[in-house]
């Protein structure tokens, strides 16, 4: 009797443990293995790294089908939702297998760790309302008693919380298990007008008041620091009716009405406006006859020229993408092209793709340095998708005697596909009309602006011809000020030569690299009050022909002590070519160059074995002609720093890399594939960091060497004799 019951409850025991086992550990086994369908996990789970004690969730994951791009939502998981991890579960790169019959299985992987707990002894303010600023003062975090200061916040400190409602606040470090606490964000308080200034009717020409304005809140309290949308003493220069809003921090704003008349002188002034431009210069900082670059000295003095013959009439403007590309620039991280920018008096500079190359970082260190504003109306971090990074302002407003220029800086929309995801993912690129509509109104009737430029880190065109359609709506009336939204628009990133009006709006682009000055000139008829566009002309400068007389404060930079010994290697040879090569066709040697690196050095790489690499066409900026090929010529041929990944790829992904025209791809003999159809690849982050990066890989691991190390490498082994 007492064996029986022995073993009926040792045989289920055995049972149990079995189970969970499985609900771990990567015994899983997908009947339709020999399905040519596949499932594609397109979003991980939001949560990937686990502590014992917590919960296995699916919570966000996105699976698709492999071919058709399809949803998948019917599937099943090798471990189960709600599973508990316990201590025999701790482990890095787990695999969680997917599956659905009729599909080969997919895969994510997790870690489970035991790590030591963030805890917080002293909270922070808590209650915030819409319009104020995130803090963290007050936050204590300890470990085991010991205070912790060098965390991480998932809400970044000083920015304005737009949104009502509760968020968590999340708190962070490296190697500890996170901590969090709830904030509450309530709905602003309300401003009432109690009584409307003494002067609510003018006549263009004359100055805003708000002489007489009493401004209580809704428990009846006088309000008086509160800010009008129309500055006190703003010259009023467009007649009709004017909304002005008052506002204060954490305040519904009110509002109430102007009248300004138009008024009764019949002078007449004309003048005109010139704006000299340059774009995606590519720290060009160099003269390059063969290349057609003029370099930043020569230009220097044009500019520099123009402007003092005629300071009142003169704007000099960039385009962006400014320091990533040459070798002065490259390896002074843009440093001497900002003394250049500063020497020659730029008046605001247009936010690029490419000065996200070395990170947030240095476009803040960009901001500090330049005498001059970044400006993007519709750049935004990612988190919210309305803060604005502090160090990026939407316009400027300069004068120039008793004319006021608005300048509106836009994105092209979704502008981060042109940046490493690692960075892009961070920020967000909406569509830009919207925001300059916005800001031409705000800077017209708000800051009395008569002239009113866009310019656009964007090519502008559909394709590579036509008209900037996409902008038409730019170039259409504003009801609110009876002016088009803009008078002059500026494009950028495509390197393109254009000019010409649309909608009798003229724009502009000066290709790249310092080879053209752009020069937009606005014939403007006024009162010496306000002004009003009545025609336009557009000339291009070939700098190297045109611009032909050095600037010796910029020449001075290249002996400037900080700078000296960093951009002294530049001649230093690398490697003597015996053909020549097309941008595209190079692209195929740092291909070659990249696969030899990995399999010569696998012990930087994991012990892997790659049969496949490839490298985006576009990363290659210029041909390498026959002979001497020196560190200048390296940075202007690769300028770009992104790191090796190292893919896990199936037949289809190194197909669909094959057969792509924006990829240039490399591989010396047979693929071989393990039993689970992967082999490995090896290719750049820009590629396996892309949105659609899921077409290409299964999955992917960086690493701390660039594909500019390869091909260094590879050029100075000697091991390709016939390059």
């Amino acid at each position: 009797m007492n064996m029986k019951r022995k073993g009926i409850i040792f045989i289920p025991s055995i049972f149990i443990l079995f189970l969970t086992s499985c609900a771990v550990d990567t015994f899983f086994v997908n009947p339709e293995s020999d399905t040519n369908n596949s499932l594609y996990i397109a979003n991980k789970p939001n949560v990937t790294d686990y502590n014992v004690g917590e919960y296995f969730s699916l919570d966000g994951i996105k699976v698709i089908d492999g071919t058709s791009g399809e949803n998948i939502t019917s599937y099943t998981s090798s471990i189960n939702e709600g599973y508990q991890f316990v201590n025999s579960d701790i482990g890095t790169d787990k695999e969680v297998y997917i599956s659905k019959k009729g599909y080969k299985q997919a895969s994510f992987k997790i870690s489970v760790s035991d790590l030591p707990h963030l805890e917080i002894k002293s909270y922070p303010k808590q209650e915030f309302t819409v319009g104020e600023y995130f803090s963290l003062d007050g936050l204590v975090i300890t470990c085991n008693g010991v205070e912790i200061t060098d965390y991480t916040c998932n809400f970044k400190v000083g920015n304005r919380l737009n949104t009502s409602g509760s968020f968590t606040v999340a708190i962070s470090k490296s190697g500890y298990w996170p901590v969090s606490y709830d904030i509450n964000v309530y709905p602003a308080r309300s401003l009432f007008i109690n009584k409307l200034p003494n002067k609510t009717s003018y006549v263009v020409g004359e100055s805003f008041t708000s002489e007489g304005l009493i401004i209580y809140d809704e428990r009846d309290n006088v309000i008086n620091d509160y800010q009008l949308s129309i500055n006190e003493g703003t010259v009023l220069k467009y007649s009709g009716s004017t909304t002005v809003e008052v506002k204060k921090e954490g305040y519904r704003s009110a509002t109430f009405e102007i009248k300004v008349e138009e008024a009764s002188s019949t002078d007449v002034i004309n003048r005109d406006l010139t704006i000299y431009y340059i774009n995606d210069t590519h720290g060009s900082f160099i003269r390059n006859t063969s290349e057609d670059e003029g370099g930043m000295s020569y230009i220097s003095t044009y500019l520099k020229n123009k402007v003092n013959a005629n300071p009142n009439n003169s704007i000099v403007l960039s385009g962006g993408d400014m320091f990533q590309g040459g070798y002065e620039s490259n390896e002074t991280r843009g440093a001497i092209m900002i003394d250049a920018m500063n020497e020659i008096g730029f008046d605001a500079m247009v936010l690029g793709n490419h000065e996200f190359d070395w990170g947030e970082e240095y476009i803040k260190k960009f901001d500090e340095s330049l005498d001059c504003p970044i400006i993007s109306a519709n750049t935004f971090y990612s988190y919210d998708n309305v803060t604005r990074p502090s160090w990026l302002t939407p316009y400027t407003v300069i004068s120039r005697g008793d004319l006021k220029i608005g300048i509106i800086g836009g994105a092209k929309k979704g502008l981060g596909s042109s940046i490493t995801g690692n960075i892009s993912d961070n920020f967000y690129f909406p569509e830009p009309n919207q925001y300059i509509k916005q800001y031409s109104t705000y800077l017209r009737q708000s800051e009395g602006c008569d002239v009113i430029i866009a310019a656009f880190h964007d090519g502008g065109f559909e394709g590579y011809s036509g008209s900037p359609t996409i902008y038409q709506d730019l170039t259409e009336t504003d009801p609110s000020t009876n002016r088009k939204y803009v008078d002059a628009m500026f494009f950028a990133h495509d390197h393109l030569r254009k000019q010409g009006t649309y909608n009798d709006v003229p724009y502009l682009e000066a290709a790249c690299n310092g080879k053209n000055i752009g020069e937009l000139t606005l014939s403007l008829t006024g009162n010496g009050v306000s002004y009003s566009v009545n025609s336009s002309h557009t000339n291009m400068i070939y700098t190297v022909s045109e611009c032909k007389v050095s600037d010796p404060a910029i020449d001075a930079l290249l002996t400037k002590e900080e700078y000296v010994d960093i951009i002294s290697h530049a001649d230093d040879l690398i490697y003597t070519f015996k053909n020549y090569y097309s941008e595209e066709d190079f692209t195929s040697v740092v291909c070659m160059a990249m696969h030899w690196f990995v399999n010569n050095n696998k012990d930087k790489f994991d012990n892997t074995t790659v049969y496949f690499a490839s490298h985006n066409t576009g990363g290659i900026r210029d041909d390498v002609s026959v002979g001497a090929f020196t560190m200048r010529d390296l940075v202007k041929v690769f300028p770009f720093d992104n790191q090796l990944s190292i893919q896990t790829c199936t037949s289809k992904n190194i197909n669909n890399l094959s057969s792509s025209s924006y990829y240039r791809t490399y591989q010396d003999g047979e693929i071989v594939y393990d039993s689970n159809g992967h082999t490995k690849a090896v290719s750049i982050t820009y590629i396996t960091e892309y949105k659609y990066a899921y077409n290409y890989q299964v999955d992917y691991k960086n690493y701390d060497y660039t594909a500019k190390d390869a091909l260094v490498a590879y050029l100075k082994s000697g091991v390709n004799t016939s390059l």
